[in-house]
């Protein structure tokens, strides 16, 4: 097998390692009531942390987000979604992955942010939360 070609496989592998590990950070922090826990991506600039939370089919109302200088919690509930299995043509569930009900996610941060100038959106299934950083001076 050529260098290049281990040489990239172990990159790869590396990356994925580390994918791993920093998805540590954020584990074990949150609450055992909840029953799921949304996927995140979290992505660091220079004067803010914007956080990318999947929650598909979860309406508007049904999000709670707290924030705090160096933490954020998300909460909310998510309906079952309409299978049409209430009549009597479902006879049996084949798949069944997308989890409903309860659901929250705690992050903590490195960094403090500005709590008042948090702010969120919702756009086609993701909420996208921006949190400026707090400056130094305000700190």
């Amino acid at each position: 097998m050529p260098r290049s070609i281990r040489l990239t496989r172990l990159f790869s592998m590396a990356d994925q390692l580390a994918a791993q590990l920093q998805g540590l950070q954020f584990a074990g922090l949150q609450s055992p009531e909840a029953i799921w826990h949304p996927d995140v991506n979290v992505y660091a600039h220079e004067d803010r942390l914007e956080v990318c939370m999947d929650l598909a089919g979860v309406s508007k109302q049904e999000i709670k987000v707290e924030v705090e200088p160096r933490r954020l919690v998300v909460r909310g509930q998510r309906q079952e979604p309409d299978s049409g299995c209430g009549d009597t043509s479902c006879c049996r569930i084949l798949v069944m992955e997308i989890p409903d009900g309860s659901f929250e996610r705690v992050l903590e941060f490195p960094v403090a942010v500005d709590t008042e100038k948090v702010s969120a959106k919702q756009d086609n299934g993701w909420l996208w939360i921006t949190l400026p950083l707090q400056k130094e001076d305000e700190s």
